[in-house]
């Protein structure tokens, strides 16, 4: 148990210190490149030289990061929420299973949808064609996503077994 409330002290301060200023900053900054196209030097390194991008492509693929951004903060507020069932001894509630499988289909949505990002935005800002093979931070969210989607089902299998265990007493 002692090692449950670490953990959800853990979560509560990077949620603390590092969520929730974020989602202010995310929307003011996704006001701005629009107001101030500029402002995209700081997400994307763009080689102006080699390749002429117009503006508003630079400014979707920077929306379109930060909806991912934003999709990626909400997983991290499901876990948290999800670490409160376990601190009131509700494992196996409908909602944790719930929230395990939420949490594993966006995270390996943003796992994919990051991994093509990468690849059309060099191919669009760089001129380059590049696949990485080895391990990215893409990859391993298609990893957690699935990790958390099989515990999911984990989990739906020891509830059945729970009640079927309930019944039989």
């Amino acid at each position: 148990m002692r090692k449950l409330v670490v953990l959800k002290s853990v979560v509560d301060f990077i949620w603390i210190v590092t969520c929730i200023p974020a989602i202010p900053l995310l929307l003011f900054f996704t006001v701005f490149i629009f107001i101030n196209p500029d402002a995209l030097d700081i997400l994307f390194d763009i080689d102006y030289s080699i390749l002429k991008t117009p503006i508003i492509t630079v400014q979707v693929f920077a929306l379109l990061s930060v909806i991912l951004a934003f999709i990626s903060i909400y997983c991290f507020y499901l876990f948290r929420k999800t670490l409160r069932y376990f601190q009131k001894v509700k494992p196996f509630h409908d909602q944790v299973i719930q929230n395990f499988y939420k949490i594993g289909y966006l995270l390996s949505g943003v796992g994919v949808t990051a991994s093509v990002l990468f690849v059309v935005a060099q191919l669009l800002f760089k001129g380059q064609f590049k696949i990485h093979l080895g391990i990215t931070p893409s990859l391993m969210l298609i990893c957690l996503g699935l990790f958390f989607m099989v515990l999911s089902e984990v989990f739906k299998v020891a509830k059945n077994a729970k009640q079927e265990n309930d019944l039989t007493i």
